[in-house]
Parts: structure tokens; sequence; C-alpha cells
């Protein structure tokens, strides 16, 4: 069978109908290899004089690249641009009358600029498919890889730098599977706090050790993760005591809500293993999620499992913190709290004596008899501190402001 098909492939060889068309084929193949030629040397040669670098909306860089071009004098003259609404900037004197900030930035499109002695351009594009995408190809003539990437490096540190004094908040993009960068806010001391007794120095303690025991954790095998679970009444500093603890302990602050109808079980999972690093992530109100489930919210797509396993699963990130919150602890599931998943605990109840003392002297400090008198003139217990601070920012005047507080907790 082998002999007679060599024979069959030498037959074919000697018919001048196949030669012609094997001929014609090879001379197709050349023909076409050859016209790519100069598009490959081409592309080959551009790229050894040109750097090229491809950055999109959804890094960090790009925010910051976008404002970095508008400072540039082509930026500034620029006679093509972008312009976006931001938040007022509560430290810009400009919008101290809640108008909001226009932010300007270079068009879609080419545009051509010179810096530090090289000749750059960039291509913007906004493409719209399941989201908005807006891409910077930006490029160098001369210029290396090491150009591009050490301007990119001094454009973060340039614009981090403005925010060293800030607490980065991150929130959940608008397809949840990500996280962005929402807003920067100047650090709160914890001690701005006011709670009951050793609560803020315990939490700050035990979250300092806990950064500081990696290698112990390692050594004992044991995940490089902890929880922790405040609750108590609405008003009693819950969401206070997380931000101040992320600004104390310069952690960035990534805000969760597990009745983001987005939110599913394999989003919530690729959000917690790419939280930012030295991240504090704040779950709150996380009855509202027992509360969804126990009334079939069909908007609610994190299962009960998919949550656990999102928080201490196989692939559940290390070396972050999280705080949950909830004013119902009754509420929760007990496999949601237990040892592993919540480590410690605290709950934060309605003003104590020294509470009211605290924030009385926070807003009137040369007042300390009066504040003395007031806790033994009203019981405690019956405020929140919400309630204790809206009254003090209210009657700005200690008479004023004592007789509120009276009233206050005699109509409870």
């Amino acid at each position: 069978m082998i002999e007679n098909f060599f024979h069959l492939i030498q037959a074919q060889f000697q018919n001048q109908l196949f030669m012609g068309g094997l001929a014609l084929g090879l001379i197709g193949v050349v023909v076409a290899m050859l016209r790519n030629i100069p598009g490959m040397l081409w592309t080959y040669g551009r790229r050894s004089i040109v750097a090229t670098a491809v950055i999109d909306n959804r890094t960090n860089l790009f925010d910051a690249l976008v404002i970095w071009l508008n400072d540039l004098p082509f930026g500034r003259n620029s006679r093509f641009f972008t312009v976006i609404q931001a938040n007022a900037d509560p430290d810009d004197d400009s919008s101290q009358n809640g108008m909001p900030r226009l932010l300007y930035s270079p068009a879609p499109g080419f545009h051509f600029f010179w810096y530090q002695g090289h000749l750059m351009w960039m291509e913007r594009d906004v493409s719209v498919n399941l989201q908005v995408v807006d891409t910077l190809k930006i490029h160098v003539l001369f210029g290396g890889r090491d150009f591009l990437a050490n301007l990119f490096e001094d454009v973060l540190k340039r614009t981090y730098a403005g925010l060293a004094n800030h607490t980065m908040l991150f929130a959940v993009d608008s397809w949840a599977d990500n996280w962005k960068q929402a807003d920067a806010r100047p650090r709160r001391a914890i001690d701005s706090v006011v709670l009951d007794g050793q609560i803020r120095q315990q939490l700050l303690d035990d979250v300092q050790e806990f950064f500081s025991k990696r290698n112990w954790y390692a050594r004992i095998g044991i995940p490089w993760r902890r929880g922790y679970l405040l609750y108590g009444p609405p008003g009693t500093g819950k969401t206070s005591v997380a931000f101040a603890l992320a600004g104390e302990l310069h952690l960035n602050l990534c805000c969760l809500s597990l009745t983001n109808p987005k939110l599913n079980d394999q989003t919530i999972s690729t959000l917690l293993q790419k939280t930012p690093a030295r991240s504090l992530i704040l779950i709150e109100d996380v009855d509202a999620f027992f509360t969804a489930r126990q009334k079939q919210d069909d908007r609610i797509e994190v299962s009960f499992s998919g949550l656990l396993n999102a928080l201490d699963g196989v692939a559940a990130q290390e070396g972050r913190i999280i705080f949950l919150t909830t004013n119902h602890r009754e509420l929760l599931d007990p496999a949601l709290i237990r040892p592993g998943r919540i480590d410690v605990e605290f709950e934060l109840g309605l003003a104590s004596h020294e509470q009211i003392i605290s924030m009385f002297l926070r807003f009137h400090p040369e007042h300390l008899a009066m504040a003395e008198d007031l806790v033994g003139s009203i019981p405690e217990h019956l405020l929140s501190p919400a309630q204790l601070q809206q009254a003090l920012l209210q009657n700005t005047e200690p008479e004023a402001a004592i007789r509120a507080l009276t009233i206050a907790t005699h109509n409870k």
C-alpha cells in the first residue's frame, strides 16, 4: 500500500497541470510574504525608535496622567479638550459655594507635544461596549521603555505626594468587578472618635499587632487575615471608627455593600482578592444582607456560602483586615461571626457619662465644671454620640447646648 502511495505521488509530479498549479501556489505564497515585508520592516523600525505605552481608565495611573497632560503647556493651551465634572473640593476656596469643579483634559484623538527634549504624542480613544473604556496611548520618539517607565513613576509620585495626608477611599466600580479610587479625604486621627472606655486604644493596638506579625502567621501556618465586628445602635460611631483607624495607620479604606445588586459570588470573591495593599475593607450594615435574603429579594445575588468563601476561602487575600458593622448583631448568622472569620468584637453603645463629658469638652474645652454638672443632671445611655454632636453643633453656646441636651434626654 505504501508503494502504491509513492507511485501515485510520483505520477502527480509528472503531471504538468499539477506542477503548474503547485508552482502558481508557491509563487502566490512568496508574493504574499514579500508584500508583508515592508510593513514588517516599518513596524520593526518604528519600535526601534518609538516607545509606546497603553493605559486605560481602569487604573489609577490613568487619572494621574490626564492631570499631568493638562498641566503641560500644550494641555493648558489646547483648543481641543474634554471637560468633565467632579465633586466640589472642600479644601479649595473656589468651590466652597458647593459648585462642582470642572476638570479639563486632552480630547479623544491625536495630540503632539514636547517633553524634556523629546517629541511625544498621544492617542486618546473612548470605546463603549459592556463598559466605557477610555484609553491613552503615549508615544515617545527616540526615548526607550525606561524613559516612559520613569515618567509614569514620577507622575504617580507627584500625584500621591499631594495626598500624603489623605486616606484613599476605594469603592466598587460600576461593573462590580474591580475597585476604583472614589475619593481622598484628609486623614482623621483615631483620638477624634469619642468612644467609651478603652475600646479605641484596644482596637488600635490589635490592628498594629496584626500588621507586625506577618512572619509569625506564616511560621505557624495561619492565614494572615483578621476580622472585626462593630455592633450597636445607629449613630454610635461604627463607620467613623473604621475611617479614623484607616487614617491613623495610613491604610486604604475599601467600602463594600453586600446589597449591591451587581455583586454576585464571583465578583465579591474577585474583589476581595484584588484589594489594594494595606487596606481596611469596610462592609457596612451587614444585617441588611440577611434581611434582604429573608425577604427573598431578587436583586441580591450574593449567596451566604459565596460570602463566607470570599471572606476566608482558599483564594481569599492575605494581609488585609475586614470590618463588619451592624445595628443588629442578633440578625447575623453564627457562621459569619464565628472565630476565624471574626476575631474581635466590640459593642459601641449609646453615650456614657464619660463620652458626654468628652464630647462637650471638645466643643467647649474651658467649661469642665459645666460638663460635670451636665452629666450629673442627665442619665447616660439615652443619646447616641451622633445625637450629642448634632445638639452641640446646633447650639454653639455652652448654656444653650446644655439646655438642648437636657430636653433631648427628657424626651426619651
